[in-house]
C-alpha cells in the first residue's frame, strides 16, 4: 500500500518529550501514529460489531 503524506499539528513540548523517549526505542513519529491510528480502528469495529449483535 502507498503511503500518503499529511501535516499534523502537534505541541511542540509534547513532540519533543515524545522524541526524547522514542528516539531511545529508535520509533519514529509517523510509525507510532499509523500504529495508534490501526488500533483505534480495530476497536472501533469492535464497537460496531459488538452493537450489531446486541440490536
Amino acid at each position: 500500500m502507498a503511503s500518503k503524506r499529511h501535516n499534523i499539528t502537534l505541541d511542540p513540548a509534547v513532540y519533543e518529550e515524545f522524541c526524547k523517549y522514542a528516539g531511545k526505542k529508535g520509533i519514529k513519529v509517523s510509525t507510532w501514529i499509523a500504529v495508534k491510528m490501526k488500533e483505534f480502528i480495530e476497536e472501533e469495529q469492535m464497537i460496531e460489531e459488538m452493537r450489531k449483535k446486541r440490536s
